[in-house]
């Protein structure tokens, strides 16, 4: 698991979200000869959805818990385009103690593997949190 990619998944969600409903626009409003096909895509990029949102709400509730602090250091951590080695050793310390808290409140996050797997598969698309 890339605690990283999750994070910037939970952060960054908006833009994978207007991705899926191009995607649904698109296939919804395609003339094709077949207007089954087009419903099953639609169908499938829901049930997508839906188990994405399901690995949200969880990191969400994770990440509730945690202090001011320690969620902005997340949501920084998860802009980062390099690694942490960069950065001043405070910096660092408080990065890295954020994400082991997150690590250690999130331990059923192996249950949500679909949700992972979703977010590895469209990883491409999730625009880097501002």
């Amino acid at each position: 698991m890339k605690v990283k990619r999750l994070l910037r998944f939970y952060y960054s969600v908006r833009s994978l979200e207007r991705a899926f409903d191009n995607l649904i626009m698109k296939f919804a409003c395609t003339p094709c000869g077949d207007g089954e096909k087009g419903a099953e895509k639609i169908l499938k990029i829901i049930a997508e959805k839906c188990e994405l949102s399901k690995l949200w709400n969880y990191i969400d509730g994770v990440v509730v818990k945690l202090s001011p602090e320690e969620r902005r250091a997340l949501k920084t951590y998860a802009a980062l385009r390099c690694g942490v080695k960069k950065l001043d050793d405070e910096r660092r310390k408080t990065l890295r103690r954020s994400v082991m808290k997150f690590t250690r409140h999130a331990r059923r996050i192996e249950s949500f593997c679909e949700g992972i797997r979703l977010v590895n598969k469209y990883y491409c698309v999730i625009s880097p949190c501002a």
